[in-house]
C-alpha cells in the first residue's frame, strides 16, 4: 500500500528512532490488517489509528503531547476526509524560501489558468521566464512535498 511510506516517515519524523518507529508502524499496520474489510475510508482510518498508537506511546513514556500541534503536518490534518490542495499548498509554499513575483506566478497560472505568455504581459517577463519560474516554484513545492513522504499530490486528496 503506498501509504505506508508515509506513515513510517511520519511516526519516524515524529520519534527520531527507528526502531521505535518500526514498531509503532507495525502494530498500526496489523490493526489495519485485521479490520481492513471493515474499514469504509482506509486513508483517514490509518491517520486516525496513527494519532492514538503514537498518542499512547507517548503516554506510556510519560511524555506530556499537545495532540493539536504535534499532528498539525500537512499530510496527515483533513477537513471532510482530505485537504484542500490550495491550502496544503499554501502551506508549502509559507515553508519554503520563494519570491513574491513565485507566488504570484503560481496563483495565476495555477488557480487562474492564466497562460504563461498572459503572466509575463502582466509581470513584464517573458513567457519563457515565466515559465521556468513556474517550474521552479513547483519542484521546490514537490521536494517539500518528498521531504514529507508524499509522493504524489494524489496522495494529499
Amino acid at each position: 500500500m503506498e501509504l505506508y511510506p508515509v506513515i513510517y516517515s511520519s511516526i519516524l519524523t515524529r520519534l527520531g528512532n527507528r526502531d521505535d518507529a518500526d514498531d509503532i508502524c507495525q502494530e498500526i499496520f496489523l490493526i489495519f490488517y485485521d479490520k481492513f474489510d471493515a474499514i469504509e475510508n482506509k486513508r483517514n482510518w490509518l491517520y486516525g489509528t496513527m494519532k492514538k498508537v503514537l498518542y499512547n506511546h507517548y503516554r506510556k513514556k510519560n511524555k506530556t503531547v499537545n495532540i493539536g500541534d504535534d499532528f498539525d503536518d500537512i499530510g496527515l490534518t483533513f477537513t471532510n476526509g482530505f485537504r484542500d490542495t490550495r491550502i496544503v499548498i499554501n502551506e508549502a509554499i509559507a515553508n519554503i524560501a520563494c519570491a513574491d513575483e513565485e507566488k504570484i506566478i503560481l496563483e495565476l497560472v495555477a488557480t487562474y489558468n492564466f497562460s504563461y505568455g498572459h503572466v509575463g504581459e502582466i509581470l513584464g517577463l517573458s513567457r519563457r521566464q515565466v515559465e521556468y519560474k513556474y517550474g521552479m516554484l513547483v519542484k521546490k513545492i514537490l521536494d517539500y512535498f518528498g521531504q514529507k513522504g508524499i509522493k504524489d499530490i494524489a496522495e494529499l486528496l
